[in-house]
C-alpha cells in the first residue's frame, strides 16, 4: 500500500514534464527517475522537481542520488555534478 501511496502524493512530478522539450519522469515505487536531452534541461528540471517537492515538504536524498550522461560527450571527466 505504501508505494501507492507515495504514488499518489507526488502524482504531480509526472505533470512537470512537457513532451515537446523531451523531458520525462518515471515515477516506481519510492524512485523518481528524470531523463532530459542536456545538461541544462536535466538542471532545469531538477529544480521544477524540488519546488514541486519542496510543496510537499519533501527532499531529494543527495546521498541516494545520481547522475548518468550517455552519449558521445559522455566523458566521465568533463562531467559536471549537478546534484
Amino acid at each position: 500500500m505504501s508505494p501507492f501511496l507515495f504514488a499518489v502524493y507526488v502524482d504531480d512530478l509526472a505533470n512537470l514534464c512537457t513532451f515537446s522539450r523531451g523531458l520525462r519522469t518515471v515515477l516506481y515505487a519510492d524512485d523518481i527517475l528524470l531523463l532530459a536531452p542536456s545538461i541544462s534541461a536535466l538542471e532545469s528540471l531538477l529544480n521544477l522537481c524540488e519546488r514541486e517537492l519542496d510543496q510537499l515538504d519533501m527532499v531529494i536524498n543527495n546521498k541516494k542520488s545520481c547522475c548518468i550522461r550517455i552519449g558521445p560527450r559522455s566523458d566521465i571527466t568533463q562531467q559536471k555534478r549537478i546534484i
